[in-house]
């Protein structure tokens, strides 16, 4: 009895950082949101991305330090880099230049789907009747989102909805591919040197087609408020989250959580953003819900 009590225990506090980490990564869509338009997006991943790694290196530079990386695996580690903190904040960043918050956030929360997707393709992991389902229900639930019109140009929106679509594929390829690193040499080392490589990316993209510059002369007050959202709780604070919730449960229990990252987008964006919550927009998220439950199902049960 006292072991069952012990294991709900350690269930819930897992699901708890696990949340808050979902919880915090919806806000970053509304946050990036609202100071793109001043920041542009190379600048605004360098820069976020890379205080957020200097923060995360400065908590934990002993454990860093001692750590020793294989020289073959830099070079995989570091094509995770391009994938995570390159490819995906950039063309996150990009995409909310043309569509919503909410609609990003919907976006984001079928990353465990194409995670699936991805991994059956490269033979990672096999494709089960739940799994195929949950992929169906996921798509015709963000179609029938998606094609919602919310303002007088939907062409621009739906370019801003592919971006952010194509910043999800490569988030989901740095899932299927970094569980290996992880699990050898701990999480805050892996993302430290995966966000070091990405920034130096970042950087030289935003030399060469950002205004790194010129932006912080036109950044106002709460847009630099906005800025140190990302930073501090949708960055050190989302990852130091996740992490603890991967050491504590399983990854398929925690994708359960990835529930309240539209959550937060969809409600920070109508107070922050003014943003629309419409009927077709609930049953976007209502359906990402069932996909992803139903994708855990088997793995809750056998826990």
């Amino acid at each position: 009895m006292n072991k069952d009590n012990s294991n709900i225990k350690i269930l819930l506090l897992g699901s708890f950082y696990a949340s808050l980490s979902a919880i915090l990564g919806g806000s970053t869509f509304v946050f990036t949101r609202y100071v793109v338009d001043s920041i542009d997006p190379f600048t605004l991943s360098f820069v976020r991305y890379g205080l957020t790694g200097l923060i995360l290196f400065l908590i934990t530079i002993s454990t860093f330090i001692k750590k020793k990386f294989d020289k073959t695996d830099l070079l995989p580690m570091s094509v995770l880099g391009l994938s995570m903190i390159t490819l995906f904040p950039n063309f996150m960043a990009l995409g909310l230049e043309y569509t919503t918050a909410a609609r990003a956030g919907l976006l984001y929360a079928t990353m465990p789907l194409c995670t699936i997707i991805i991994a059956y393709l490269f033979k990672v992991e096999k494709i089960t009747i739940n799994k195929s389902l949950a992929v169906l229900i996921a798509i015709a639930g963000i179609t029938f989102c998606m094609s919602e019109k919310v303002d007088s140009d939907f062409n621009q929106t739906l370019k801003g909805d592919f971006l952010m679509m194509i910043g999800v594929l490569a988030a989901s390829c740095f899932t299927v591919f970094s569980g290996k690193y992880l699990k050898k040499y701990g999480t805050i080392p892996v993302m430290i040197y995966v966000i070091f490589i990405g920034t130096l990316i970042n950087f030289s993209l935003s030399i060469s087609f950002g205004s790194i510059y010129e932006s912080f002369y036109q950044i106002n007050e709460f847009e630099l408020a906005a800025l140190g959202m990302l930073i501090i709780p949708g960055g050190v604070l989302m990852m130091y989250c996740w992490g603890k919730a991967l050491q504590i449960i399983s990854p398929t229990q925690a994708a359960i959580s990835l529930g309240f990252n539209p959550l937060s987008a969809i409600l920070l964006g109508s107070i922050i953003l003014n943003e629309q919550i419409t009927f077709r927009l609930i049953i976007g998220f209502i359906s990402i819900i069932i996909a992803i439950i139903l994708v855990n199902w088997k793995a809750k049960k056998k826990n």
